[in-house]
């Protein structure tokens, strides 16, 4: 595994973490720019030099993936997801994605 996604998978807590299991090797994004892999949690970590290591889940790496991943209009993330009221987020070099809980809806958000 990549040293960088390796780290990030172990400080999370690799097996043991929301994260689980790898799927794959990692693999080249469709960019070639970065690298990326993903788990039994329905999350994957995405890297790239310029923005590093980060994880995206759920509604949201759906959302993200379907726009068209690193080549979408967001580029790579920059956070790693996190909580806010009512849901979950991810910072992404142009943008975020927001999960709504209630609603159960996913907002993007240009800068």
């Amino acid at each position: 595994m990549l040293r960088p996604l390796r780290d990030k998978w172990l400080a999370l807590g690799e097996t043991k973490s929301v994260l689980g299991y790898p799927t794959r090797d990692v693999t080249a994004t469709a960019d070639g720019a970065g690298r990326y892999a993903t788990f039994v949690g329905n999350g994957s970590i995405y890297w790239s030099t310029a923005t590093g290591a980060h994880t995206i889940f759920n509604a949201i790496r759906t959302k993200w993936t379907s726009l068209g991943a690193e080549r979408s209009s967001l580029g790579y993330p920059t956070t790693d997801e996190y909580a806010v009221s009512g849901g979950k987020r991810n910072d992404f070099v142009k943008g975020s994605t927001v999960w709504a809980q209630a609603k159960n809806t996913t907002t993007v958000t240009y800068r």
